[in-house]
């Protein structure tokens, strides 16, 4: 017949195992909840800092690149179509 793309559930099941060990994570961390959250916090801000870092490079490599615009070959008409 045709086929199934049954990745949808699978990928589904896995963000709600990722929340549910993350929350289990947090209730039975040593820390208090002061240290966790300022824990927590210094994370999300390095991994901010790291995809901010990580897209001016992926801009800079972009501009730098001298890509043509996507459609018709550059040499369209220069050469004899045969």
């Amino acid at each position: 017949m045709y086929d199934r793309n049954d990745s949808a559930p699978s990928l589904l099941s896995f963000l709600i195992g990722g929340v549910v060990g993350a929350s289990l994570t947090c209730l039975l961390a040593p820390q208090s909840g002061i240290a966790l959250r300022r824990l927590i916090r210094a994370g999300v801000d390095d991994g901010a800092r790291k995809g901010r870092a990580a897209a001016r490079r992926l801009a800079a490599a972009g501009s730098a690149a001298n890509v043509p615009e996507p459609g018709l070959p550059t040499d369209m008409g220069k050469a004899g179509r045969g």
